[in-house]
């Protein structure tokens, strides 16, 4: 096995893409961002990629843009040998890991290594199953108007980032990161509102598109406005938009501790392909 560390996004590439695409929909996550990389090869300020080979074949990869998990894929399932090379490679650079994100038992198996090789803990932070959609259930899109978000709407926005951030275990989501990332998404014209009787009452983002799909992010309706089929509106009626766009797929990924949006999902036309698992190093 064979620790490679690559300082460029088309080199990781040339070595994972082909094994990536085979499943387009469940690898989503980190070939979404590959993809983002090679069209914006600033977006982030820092970028680990890294694969480790079998003689020419690949073992293993993983993708991490600080602050976020290390994501980790493997074309061949779960290999100790090729996850210990990874270790010992990252160790030897003294990569800090904030945690690790991938298919649910790659996920487990990194961070039991990880503990027994470096002695921190590990918790598990997220179970999640990842959906994919090729037709859309219109008949669950209820009253009102899918529209994109605009600079009046940032307000409502920003709330609602802080607001799901929370939700999902942040536990001080911090007001200027939040702004940020809403008026990306205000600028990239990729967050879109549902409006019922012109009051903004749900969001949801579309992101990292592949070669023939694209991904449903950031769904959100505020806590006083739930259970009233807004969030179904918005990602059936943006679901069908993409598709329309040329699309061939939406992919989103769900909390298994939800099972209301897990039922959601389902309803709309959404189907399960797969689990992922996320977990904190301390």
């Amino acid at each position: 096995m064979r620790f490679v560390w690559h300082s460029h996004i088309q080199s990781f590439l040339d070595k994972t893409l082909v094994h990536l695409e085979k499943e387009e929909a469940l690898n989503n996550l980190m070939l979404g961002i590959a993809l983002r990389l090679k069209q914006d090869p600033g977006r982030y300020p820092d970028v680990v990629m890294i694969t480790v080979q079998d003689g020419n074949e690949l073992a293993l990869a993983a993708l991490m843009t600080p602050p976020e998990k290390l994501m980790v894929y493997s074309p061949r399932g779960i290999q100790v040998e090729a996850l210990e090379c990874m270790i010992q490679g990252l160790l030897a650079r003294s990569i800090s890991i904030p945690g690790v994100i991938g298919p649910a038992q790659l996920a487990k198996q990194f961070a039991d290594l990880w503990i027994k090789q470096t002695g921190s803990n590990a918790k598990p932070d997220m179970h999640l199953r990842v959906y994919e959609l090729r037709k859309v259930n219109l008949e669950v899109i209820g009253e009102g108007q899918l529209r994109v978000a605009q600079e009046t709407d940032l307000e409502f926005i920003v709330e609602s980032i802080v607001q799901f951030q929370s939700d999902i275990g942040v536990k001080e989501p911090d007001l200027e990161s939040c702004t940020k990332i809403a008026k990306r998404y205000i600028a990239n014209r990729s967050l879109f509102l549902w409006e019922h009787q012109q009051k903004v009452v749900s969001m949801a983002g579309a992101v990292r598109p592949t070669l023939s799909g694209v991904a449903v992010n950031l769904v959100y309706t505020p806590k006083e406005l739930r259970r009233r089929g807004y969030a179904t509106s918005c990602v059936a009626a943006l679901s069908q938009r993409l598709l329309e766009s040329g699309h061939q797929f939406c992919t989103l990924f769900a909390d298994l501790a939800n099972p209301i949006s897990n039922s959601i999902y389902q309803k709309i036309g959404y189907k399960p392909i797969g689990d992922y698992d996320s977990y904190l190093f301390a």
